[in-house]
């Protein structure tokens, strides 16, 4: 026992002292500047003992040499750097090119496994975490208010809802992390729900994606992807923000890495005390409104399996004050509601072979939204529940979906496949539901095969086959055509789309002081036409990266579902109903350059025209938008200021006239700018911010019309409550 004792001691000093201590330096390319926080990963050939370090300030980083490793530097807006390395030395240097391009980011939206965005044969527009950071975006909807080719409606009840390629509601999939988001209002999203405090990245797919996807997919898809824990042994965080308006947000975050497994959680509580701009006013034009999230995942993998377990949860309850009624204003009423949305998933990623894998995702989704109305007396304050039962009630959906999809993909051959399951089956319940009870379910196949004819060209074409319980699916086709040439990618798709009518648009009735809506058994499916084309330049001039990207589309619905006046004295009277035939056409331009390595600058305009057979318009009628954002990385990366301006152009829309007759009006053109600063200390673990939203301060946009829909009424739409200043702190701490 002795001599073994003597024996492990003596492995142990000569593992210890053939450590020796060396340093690694990171600098720009071409500055010759310093990079603080690069992330270096330090492996074995072997694959045991992987350490972790980040750069200080002045770019350097020390650690252990024991011989034979493989260096990893990575930083946000460089190409990464993968070297071995077979002998000692005291110092390292290395210096990485600046990477305005971002060739590197990979996507995993409509595919089995991540890929670089540049070999994705699909068009995909993808939002970074540091241009997330950098806008200090709350929740979604104040993220892709800046985005070109995106609008962004503002609804004081029921929230923010986002329109892609002029086409808006059920028909934008809203995905986090693969599984459909539920609970539409108005056949929308409510975007301001959905915090971004854990969002890692999100993908934008415009055009059909109904067969990879299917129904709630003509306009497009929004895949959010949120963060996990990847190397670190701890993370943890506290994010706090404030904003002038009178918003009060916390956000905090907890998570855990051994070996092959990672645990996680999150938490959050986002408080806005609402807006008018009449002082006055006991109602409030934006409604105050108090919001909990909070979320827990778990990841075993072992590089051949990865196993991954979700549950989040979002509860909201907003406030509706209206003012007291003359002569005596001494009675009010105060309308509460209450959304809960919990979403459980389980999804599984499968090696079966170097060239083979398999996915599969599980998730249940429900949600509940209650109204309560109380009679409040503004002379004692006292507050009664209504008695009146028509002023309660609670409405809740149950979705479940199951998605499965194998992939084979060799490098070396010509063909790859995908083959896949979708199965979704949703249910509603309450006493705004026709019957109180009502159910739908889809369940399909799709397939695609992916033919690289030569090292520059590939089609992909693919179909998917679907049975709805309500409705006769069509068999839906689409094709996709990539080709590059040198630094230059044309992609170009056709999609043929389906979409059945959602629970709420078929049997859903919604009344408030604000709203008569109501559902439709009758109505028909929608099916649609997409062409896109997107070009795509990578080049240097001046030895300074600068892309361009030009997109164009076409789509066609027909069966168009929407909301129409049904009537002509009762401005808030509405009922789903097919309008028949509606088009849309557009167009991007956009160029992203770099003038200095410190220094980035985003330039783009966009046209979108619409034609809608049901207003009798005959010829297309067009919108312009144009942005221009710029971001200064200074005082070695530690400050970065950003502008992110937009030009919303004059938006044109329909209505009726006093003598019932349908006219084309529009909301005038406004311009928007946010400006923000940030600085990072403590090797970023602790980050300031402050700045400006809404520069030009707008409210109320005059027009042509009512405020958004075919109906007379007010000529102004809500589009913001004005100008406010912002500051935030973010505390993190990670230990490798």
């Amino acid at each position: 026992m002795r001599i073994g004792f003597i024996f492990s001691f003596l492995l142990i000093s000569i593992s210890v002292f053939s450590q020796k201590k060396s340093t690694l330096s990171v600098k720009d390319a071409i500055t010759n500047e310093s990079l603080p926080y690069c992330h270096i990963n330090v492996e074995k050939l072997n694959g045991d003992n992987v350490s972790h370090c980040v750069t200080n300030l002045n770019g350097v980083a020390d650690f252990n040499y024991s011989g034979s490793v493989i260096f990893n530097i990575t930083y946000v807006g460089y190409l990464p750097v993968v070297d071995t390395v077979n002998h000692y030395s005291k110092l390292f240097n290395y210096k990485l090119k600046p990477n305005v391009l971002n060739l590197k980011e990979v996507v995993i939206t409509g595919h089995n496994k991540p890929i670089s965005i540049d070999k994705s044969i699909y068009n995909i527009k993808l939002i970074g975490k540091e241009k997330i950071e950098q806008k200090a975006s709350n929740n979604l909807a104040e993220l892709l208010s800046n985005e070109l080719n995106i609008q962004i409606n503002n609804d004081p009840s029921t929230g923010s809802s986002v329109k892609m390629q002029g086409v808006s509601g059920e028909n934008v999939k809203i995905l986090i992390d693969g599984v459909p988001v539920i609970g539409r209002m108005d056949g929308n999203i409510d975007l301001s729900q959905i915090n971004l405090d854990e969002v890692n990245h999100i993908e934008i797919v415009e055009g059909p994606m109904s067969v990879m996807y299917g129904s709630n997919a003509l306009a497009g898809v929004i895949n959010i992807i949120t963060k996990e824990n990847k190397c670190a042994k701890l993370k943890t965080g506290v994010d706090t923000y404030y904003e002038s308006v009178g918003v009060y947000n916390i956000n905090g975050n907890v998570s855990l890495k051994r070996e092959n497994q990672s645990l996680g959680v999150n938490f959050g509580r986002d408080f806005f005390q609402g807006y008018s701009p009449n002082l006055n006013s006991r109602s409030m034009q934006w409604k105050p409104k108090e919001q909990y999230t909070a979320g827990l995942y778990y990841i075993y993998d072992n590089k051949k399996i990865k196993i991954k377990y979700k549950v989040n949860a979002f509860k909201e309850r907003l406030l509706n004050r209206n003012n007291p009624p003359p002569p005596y204003f001494e009675r009010a009423n105060d309308t509460w509601f209450y959304t809960l949305r919990l979403n459980n998933s389980l999804q599984t990623n499968y090696d079966i072979s170097e060239y083979s894998s398999a996915n599969l995702l599980l998730s249940y989704s429900y949600y509940d939204r209650t109204k309560k109305k109380y009679l409040k007396d503004l002379t004692n304050l006292e507050t009664t529940i209504s008695p009146n039962e028509t002023d309660h009630d609670t409405t809740l959906f149950n979705a479940f979906m199951a998605r499965g999809v194998y992939n084979y993909s060799n490098p070396n051959k010509k063909i790859s496949c995908q083959v896949g399951f979708d199965f979704n089956a949703e249910t509603a319940q309450g006493k705004r539901i026709k019957n109180e009870s009502e159910d739908i379910g889809d369940y399909a196949l799709f397939t695609s095969l992916q033919w690289k004819i030569n090292s520059d060209i590939v089609v992909q074409p693919a179909v998917r086959v679907s049975y709805n319980t309500k409705y006769n699916a069509p068999i839906t086709p689409s094709v996709n055509v990539k080709y590059q040439i040198d630094n230059t990618n044309l992609r170009l798709s056709y999609s043929r789309g389906f979409r059945a009518p959602s629970l709420k648009e078929l049997y859903l009735y919604f009344y408030d002081s604000n709203h008569q809506i109501e559902g439709n058994d009758n109505l028909k499916a929608e099916n649609s036409h997409n062409y896109n084309i997107a070009v795509t330049n990578k080049s240097e001039i001046f030895n300074r990266a600068v892309e361009f990207r030009l997109n164009g589309f076409y789509n066609k619905i027909n069966e168009r579902i929407t909301l129409i006046q049904v009537d002509p004295d009762n401005g808030l009277h509405y009922r789903n109903e097919n309008i028949g035939e509606f088009e849309s056409v557009g167009g991007t331009f956009i160029v992203c350059i770099k003038p200095a390595s410190f220094m980035d600058i985003n330039i783009g305009v966009s046209e979108t025209g619409k034609r809608d057979n049901y207003y009798e318009s005959e010829s297309f009628i067009y919108s312009t938008n144009a942005n221009s954002n710029l971001t200064l990385k200074l005082f070695k990366n530690t400050t970065t200021f950003s502008v992110f301006y937009k030009y919303i152009g004059r938006y044109p829309r329909y209505y009726y006239n006093s003598k019932n007759e349908v006219e084309i009006g529009h909301i005038n053109g406004y311009q928007n700018m946010d400006i923000t600063l940030s600085y990072k200390m403590f090797q970023r673990k602790l980050v300031l911010s402050a700045g400006v939203k809404n520069l030009f301060d707008n409210v109320n946009i005059g027009g042509v019309g009512s405020g958004g829909s075919a109906h007379s009424g007010a000529s102004s739409t809500l589009v913001g409550w004005g100008r406010t200043y912002f500051a935030g702190l973010k505390f993190n701490v990670t230990k490798y």
